[in-house]
């Protein structure tokens, strides 16, 4: 017994021996620099071009040394923080679980940084701005952004006599019968996709998934319930059999296989990255551009659209959150947001980034940008149970496609499930 009450003495201080140096590793060395670990969620080419921008911080400075790791697991980052050993910057691909995780104590609020520095919020797009905020307190920094638009064939439509792209939602269901394409039961094209994320064309119809001032589950109501409805038109025009069949013989994406670019489908809801990709994968594929289509019967619910940023944050337990600030703050300032944004293909959140000459060879950015600028752009609602609620969402979604339940039965099914989540964390 006793020798193995040695041994283990002798492994636990050899374990405490590797934990000391690592930590010692990991806050020194580098020239005397502080060394802090960021976690980024960008892979591919896209990681790529932030060791680029961590390089140039790294060589721009004698305090800090920014150690970056291309890591797309965002659940780790959580399991990180819950063990006490999380990175000291990290980032998400979306503004989704900046509530839930503020709430549970995961995410450094940066208010008293973005005071003590001056830093300027006030040049963030208003919505930008809105998606990293939860209970009036900014939790994280978006350093690039996304909309979705309206691609469509020029030909495809020029061939079925189109003129132009759908203005509205029901020009888009009547385009979407003559677009598409049906022999012997299977699909050889999509007008487009029949069951297109309801909380972004929601805004078509003016509705939405939460009701702040009453703290109300709102997909009972008729914007959110006629987006449904249309879903489910598109999809009952050609059955969950024959729509299987051609998702299991979509092209690769980020491809020349792309199922939009081999005309598979005549119009594609997408977001600004797409005419990146059709530059590098279809130079020669004939399409356009047109703003989300809106409800004919809400006139005013022109020109909106949807919004999701990139964000930055410094998690809970950071060991050294000063020298994480100085690297978020320079890696959000517009000299280094507009390297990032134009070398994705994607949209910055600074008002005086929007006109940047950087952004000239980037294809289709005065488009989406203008979109934003002028548009109306939603996010999707600050709320704690936001996770639970967007899986419900596409759960039932998927269920009233497949008639598993009505669409009435299923937004109710949606309700049931997620306001006693949101009654009990308002209390």
């Amino acid at each position: 017994m006793r020798s193995r009450f040695i041994a283990g003495v002798s492994i636990l201080l050899i374990l405490s021996m590797v934990i000391m140096a690592g930590c010692s590793n990991s806050s020194a060395g580098n020239d005397g620099k502080v060394t802090i670990d960021f976690w980024y969620t960008w892979g591919g080419d896209e990681a790529e071009e932030m060791k680029k921008l961590i390089k140039e911080y790294n060589d721009s400075q004698d305090e800090v040394f920014v150690k970056g790791l291309s890591q797309g697991d965002v659940q780790k980052q959580m399991t990180s923080i819950v063990g006490g050993n999380p990175p000291d910057l990290a980032s998400h691909p979306d503004e989704n679980k900046i509530a839930t995780w503020a709430e549970r104590g995961a995410i450094t609020p940066l208010d008293e940084f973005i005071e003590k520095d001056k830093y300027d919020m006030e040049d963030f797009l208003p919505a930008a701005r809105a998606a990293v905020q939860y209970e009036e307190k900014t939790y994280a920094l978006p350093i690039v952004m996304n909309t979705w638009m309206l691609y469509y064939n020029k030909d495809l439509l020029e061939e079925a006599g189109l003129d132009g792209p759908p203005e509205t939602v029901q020009e888009l269901e009547e385009y979407n019968e003559k677009l598409s394409v049906v022999k012997d039961g299977r699909i050889e094209r999509l007008g487009i996709w029949p069951a297109g994320n309801p909380y972004m064309w929601m805004n078509a119809f003016g509705g939405q998934l939460w009701d702040a001032e009453k703290k109300e589950v709102a997909v009972l109501e008729p914007g959110f319930k006629n987006t449904m409805e249309l879903n489910k038109r598109m999809w009952d025009m050609f059955g969950s059999d024959a729509i299987d069949r051609m998702a299991s013989a979509e092209g690769q994406y980020d491809s020349a296989q792309n199922s939009f670019f081999t005309g598979k489908y005549a119009m594609s809801f997408d977001g600004e990255w797409l005419a990146t990709f059709i530059k590098r994968y279809a130079p020669n594929f004939n399409y356009g551009i047109a703003p989300m289509p809106y409800d004919a019967n809400n006139p005013e619910t022109k020109n909106s659209g949807f919004i999701n940023v990139g964000t930055l944050y410094i998690p809970k337990g950071a060991s050294h959150p000063e020298e994480a600030w100085d690297f978020l703050s320079w890696l959000t300032e517009k000299e280094q947001m507009v390297k990032f944004a134009a070398s994705l293909g994607n949209l910055p959140t600074r008002t005086s980034a929007v006109d940047d000459p950087i952004f000239d060879d980037v294809p289709e950015y005065d488009t989406f940008m203008n979109y934003v600028v002028n548009g109306n752009m939603q996010s999707v609602p600050s709320v704690p149970f936001l996770e639970e609620f967007l899986q419900e969402v596409w759960t039932v979604q998927d269920e009233i496609m497949r008639d598993k339940v009505s669409v009435d039965e299923g937004l109710q099914k949606i309700k049931d499930k997620i306001q006693p989540i949101a009654d009990e964390k308002n209390q």
